[in-house]
């Protein structure tokens, strides 16, 4: 049997996605980074209902002379008609750049402004545009992407294509440290790619809990192409009024990138020894695969190009990730379906279903990757390789049975699951079952033994969220050093694709027995 298998697929039995951390309503803060200024806006007329208390210290007018008035009087006609005829041409989940400038006693202030449509009010974020380097010009920017494009195609492997990506993304953005991080099916992450200063912890192979990203923070990647912290040392900015007049509720912040973050966040950055995050998502089919994450020591606000950039980065990684993993997928299936026609043939040639699956030239030990097989049919048990006892096999029978396990069955944890499996962990923590006739007692087992695995923690785990003794206050975890834990009564995991080729044989197996009996 062969024992190589990629880290993140193992199997973590203890959920570490905090239902608490999970649960807070992220999108309705009511806060902001003081980075940039936010402007509600009536769709109606877009007069400015609510505005962010730091207006003053952007645009030099007091929050208090701002509302009320129309966005119009502090915008050249051309800007204000511009930004009006195509805001009336969008839908409300478009992300409308403009570059704007403001009148502000009688100076003129240039601004990056987003613009987001919502249901009811407008949105629009500002920011100072900050000057554009050469290096973050456009035909730069054009010619970086490109190159970075052009090496990610000739990777062999989804690890290259990681560490590609982040050796280039640091070189390209100038941060401290830069992390590709891919999350496995409990939503835990761990790092698969690393470019950082020497002197910054190395981060490399080690998982996070799936509590350093709540479901809360997950979702929100699929309204914002980035999250970025310019500095961990910020104080929050409010709305003014509180509440939003056009909707009497908090506004909904989802979308707007210079939204406040929870300040255990800001502490989650303390602790990791670093001022400044940004991250963006790697998403593959609708789905968060993982994140680029980048840190940097001080504080560092990129331009608004080099962000821009970075999405459109980002897009193209997760499309290089979807075709590697479609590529590894077409080979595996091409690989199982050619011993599955060896083995379908050598069924149908041997007078015995027992003998045509278990001896031969192909078995179903190389077709599903076994260490251990066997055959309960018509009464008889029929074995191969390293398997339980036949009494073992029969108790595990009447697990089954009793179970109602009439169609296909994949395990890699059955000691947790069948606790006298834990008799024989070595040779059968994994299990595939395949009905032939469950009523009856008769299927096809398959066996995995036990992966002794340890798993490198960026610290521990259990201590992922301390509460305090209000119940309500709570802090990360203060360390990072690695901690080890040491995973037991587990196989490797079942691909997707050796399932299907279990399901594909399990009809071939069923076909035959209906021809002989009729």
């Amino acid at each position: 049997m062969e024992n190589k298998q990629a880290t993140i697929s193992t199997t973590i039995e203890k959920n570490y996605d905090s239902e608490f951390c999970g649960s807070i309503p992220l999108h309705l803060v009511n806060l902001i980074q003081p980075h940039g200024v936010l402007l509600v806006l009536d769709p109606n007329d877009l007069r400015i209902v609510q505005v962010s208390e730091n207006v003053g210290q952007l645009l030099g007018i007091p929050a208090a002379e701002i509302l009320n008035e129309p966005v119009s009087r502090f915008l050249p006609e051309h800007q204000f008609e511009d930004i009006r005829a195509k805001m009336q041409g969008q839908n409300s989940s478009a992300k409308i750049p403009f570059s704007v400038t403001f009148l502000v006693h009688g100076q003129e202030v240039i601004f990056t402004a987003l613009v987001h449509p919502k249901e009811g009010y407008v949105l629009v974020e500002l920011e100072n545009n900050q000057e554009t380097s050469s290096k973050n010009s456009f035909l730069e920017l054009y010619q970086q992407i490109n190159y970075i494009t052009s090496l990610l195609k000739q990777a062999g492997s989804i690890s290259e294509i990681a560490q590609i990506s982040v050796e280039e993304i640091k070189k390209l953005t100038g941060f401290d440290r830069v992390l590709a991080y891919q999350f496995d099916p409990q939503w835990n992450g761990i790092v698969i790619g690393q470019a950082k200063e020497e002197d910054m912890d190395d981060f490399m192979d080690l998982r996070f809990p799936a509590s350093d990203v709540p479901k809360q923070s997950r979702d929100l990647y699929f309204s914002n192409p980035y999250r970025l912290i310019p500095t961990r040392s910020y104080t929050p900015v409010k709305l003014m009024p509180l509440i939003n007049p056009l909707t009497l509720r908090f506004t909904d912040l989802s979308d707007c990138n210079l939204r406040s973050v929870a300040p255990v966040h800001l502490e989650y950055l303390v602790n990791l020894k670093v001022m400044a995050s940004m991250s963006v998502p790697l998403i593959i089919d609708n789905k968060l695969w993982g994140l680029i994450s980048f840190h940097h020591k001080t504080e560092k606000n990129p331009s608004y190009e080099l962000r821009s950039a970075l999405e459109l980065l980002s897009g193209i990684i997760s499309g290089q990730l979807a075709g590697k993993e479609r590529e590894e997928t077409i080979e595996r299936r091409a690989h199982l379906r050619g011993i599955h026609a060896q083995l379908v043939e050598q069924l149908y040639t041997n007078p015995s279903l027992p003998d045509g699956l278990l001896s031969g030239a192909t078995h179903l030990q190389q077709l599903l990757n076994l260490s251990g097989a066997a055959v309960l049919f018509e009464g008889g048990i029929w074995t191969s390789g390293q398997v339980p006892s036949n009494q073992e096999l029969k108790e595990l029978l009447y697990w089954l049975r009793r179970n109602g396990t009439d169609k296909l069955f994949a395990t890699t944890t059955l000691p947790h699951q069948y606790v006298r499996a834990r008799d024989y962990q070595e040779l059968a923590s994994g299990l595939i079952v395949l009905p032939i006739n469950a009523e009856q007692g008769e299927y096809i087992l398959g066996f995995r033994p036990e992966v002794l695995q340890t798993i490198s923690w960026g610290g521990d785990p259990n201590q992922a969220i301390q509460m305090e003794p209000d119940g309500k206050t709570y802090h990360p975890r203060n360390s990072f050093a690695t901690y080890q834990e040491t995973v037991k009564q587990t196989s490797l995991p079942w691909l997707p694709e050796e399932v299907e080729a279990a399901e594909s044989l399990r009809s071939a197996v069923l076909e035959k027995i209906i021809k002989e009996r009729h």
